[in-house]
């Protein structure tokens, strides 16, 4: 049996892709979308039929939700009674599909007449006439919700990109799967909102607000506006101020633009009646609840007369829950008057609406990550990228233009994380606003790509508020450790960059996690983090500068300061000295002692490097104590 060229390229890829996103986003029935998957199967791979098949409500059978060149004979076939068992009793009534979704990968069969342990097929594939197939499972964010089946009328050995192919046609009909579970979950809000009539009948005037506000909000659901959409008719509804923050109090959006009043401050929220009032709100009998919360400054109750708060205001907090997770709080602050109980509900609708957001925003963001990590495994391989090109514009897709310089940053974390802790998040998050690295998971670390224009101070930056914002969803039981590693400029640098920034981190983990290293600009020291063990590398900086360390803890002199100023400055002692603000006899005197401590000439090109090595590695590992 030949191996057949896949007729697949990356052109009619992306246009099948666009098609099947196009019929997702026109909210098309469940069913045309897989007949839509199923059809570009056969054009991209040469397949003669092919088949969608989702488990039943029991998850007993798989039943064809969408088909493409099969016969109605045949569709009728494996349908209602003669469904597919997914756990049948025997191999005669097993199935190639029924096995692929049992065991979550894809199952090739090149010819059924040798597959003996599949009894199915015995009277299924005469009856359409095909002699191999390809099943590969539809595998969501939780669960495996289905199988694709390819089919070929002759016998033969299925080439890797064929797998390939059906595998990614797969994802996409998941993620079709996944965006009609998320309409689902729009639809079942907007019946929630519906139903806020009855709460609502209060008086022809209240009557008629509340059935405007709540048609305004459908169509803003509708209308897909974004949290600044949603805050902003919010913050207009109720003349007031309106926040909405994630789970650690991180600002998502806000509204107005002019007049805005913040909500109550991390500290003031900490007081007995604020904490109170807060954790009464977060009581899962009260999850959806808006609640009162006294704002009071930092030192005790608001003065009156004081600036920016009046006495006695209180702000009103609503949780935002998915899935019995609080995720953020929606604020209302400084309205004109307390709000009436109808407005608490609107509120409260809001937060549920601004839930479904966040939730279409993870949807987001666990999707870029799969993508990012996809392509940070084809980036990072040892030796390079396997296809250049096709890396490019998989990044320039993502957009990100890897042929311009970029700081690769490697972040680690020690210790158990929090369940609900989702780094993806956090480090896009913290990134923001300005910067969009390319982020995601590769060989046990997250790996993030920044841009290194406009300059590196902008980067360590965004370095430094990932690792605080990371430290402190981690804290106390995980410590995130960030390394800022080389430029790479050409994609042939990015294995070397990611194995020294790697390097950095394990010698930084190894003796004392935590923090921001920076070996952007290491030259030769490079080398030693690539390839050094971080024990041997300890060892080596300890050994050679331990003389210089008990006596800088003895007696002072700014040895180790003075001889770090002296190799950067090209062994310059004027340059030295105008950096250290001291004369250039000081500094004489002290390379001096360098040697007399050491036993070792600085004349000697050899002693200079392996010194200039082991400061290097002692900032990163923090060798300041004597042993």
């Amino acid at each position: 049996m030949s191996v057949p060229e896949v007729p697949a390229s990356l052109r009619s890829w992306m246009s099948a892709v666009s098609e099947i996103a196009r019929a997702v986003n026109a909210a098309e029935p469940l069913d045309a979308v897989l007949t839509r998957v199923a059809e570009q199967a056969c054009l991209l791979i040469g397949f003669e039929y092919c088949a969608v098949m989702l488990a039943d409500a029991a998850g007993e059978h798989l039943q064809v939700a969408g088909w493409s060149g099969l016969s109605p004979d045949y569709v009728a076939l494996v349908s209602d009674g003669g469904s597919l068992l997914i756990r049948p009793p025997g191999p005669h009534l097993d199935s190639p599909a029924a096995r692929a979704f049992r065991e979550g990968r894809t199952v090739a069969v090149p010819d059924v007449a040798t597959a003996a342990s599949y009894g199915r097929l015995r009277s299924l594939a005469p009856a359409q006439g095909y002699q191999g197939l390809l099943a590969a499972p539809l595998r969501t964010s939780d669960e495996l919700a289905g199988v694709i089946v390819a089919y070929s009328v002759a016998a033969r050995e299925f080439a890797a990109p064929e797998v390939e192919l059906i595998e990614l046609l797969a994802g996409q009909a998941a993620l079709a799967l996944e965006t009609a579970r998320l309409r689902t979950a729009q639809q079942a809000v907007i019946g929630e909102l519906s139903r806020a009539n009855a709460e609502l009948r209060r008086g022809r005037a209240v009557l008629e607000w509340a059935e405007e506000q709540h048609h305004r909000l459908m169509q803003l659901v509708l209308d897909e506006v974004g949290l600044p959409g949603l805050v902003t008719a919010l913050a207009a509804t109720l003349e007031a101020s309106v926040t909405v923050e994630d789970a650690e109090g991180g600002l998502l959006a806000r509204a107005p633009e002019v007049g805005y009043r913040p909500p109550p401050d991390p500290r003031a929220r900490r007081r007995r009646p604020a904490r109170a009032a807060l954790e009464a709100g977060d009581n899962p009998t009260r999850r959806y609840e808006v609640v009162q919360v006294p704002v009071v400054r930092p030192a005790g109750p608001v003065v009156p007369g004081a600036p920016g708060r009046a006495a006695g205001e209180v702000a009103w907090a609503a949780p935002v829950v998915l899935g019995g997770e609080l995720v953020g709080r929606l604020w209302v602050t400084a309205p004109p008057a307390a709000p009436a109980p109808v407005q608490l509900r609107v509120v409260e609708r809001f937060a549920l609406v601004v839930g479904l957001e966040l939730l279409k925003q993870r949807h987001l963001v666990d999707m870029q990550g799969r993508l990012s990590g996809d392509l940070l495994g084809d980036l990072l391989r040892p030796d390079g990228p396997a296809r250049p090109q096709a890396v490019l514009t998989r990044a320039a897709a993502l957009g990100h233009d890897l042929s311009r310089p970029h700081v690769l940053a490697v972040l680690a974390v020690d210790g158990p994380a929090p369940a609900a802790t989702r780094l993806s998040e956090l480090i896009r998050g913290a990134a923001e606003p300005g910067a969009h690295p390319l982020a995601g998971p590769y060989d046990g670390l997250h790996v993030l790509l920044l841009r290194a224009e406009p300059g590196p101070p902008e980067v360590l930056e965004v370095l430094g508020r990932i690792l605080t914002h990371t430290a402190a969803a981690l804290a106390p039981r995980a410590t995130p450790t960030v390394v800022a590693g080389p430029v790479a400029r050409t994609l042939d640098d990015y294995p070397t960059a990611f194995r020294v920034a790697r390097g950095a981190a394990a010698l930084r983990r190894a003796n004392r996690p935590g923090g921001l290293v920076d070996v952007r600009d290491l030259g030769l020291s490079a080398l030693l983090l690539e390839t050094g063990a971080p024990d041997a590398l300890r060892r080596f900086a300890r050994g050679l500068l331990q003389p210089l360390i008990v006596h800088e803890a003895v007696r002072g002199g700014d040895l180790l300061a003075t001889l770090r100023a002296w190799l950067s400055a090209g062994c310059s002692t004027s340059s030295a000295a105008a950096a250290l603000v001291v004369h250039p006899n000081t500094v004489g005197y002290r390379l001096a002692r360098v040697e007399q401590l050491t036993g070792r000439s600085l004349r000697d090109t050899e002693v200079r490097l392996e010194l200039q090595l082991a400061l290097t590695i002692r900032e990163i590992v923090h060798l300041d104590h004597p042993t």
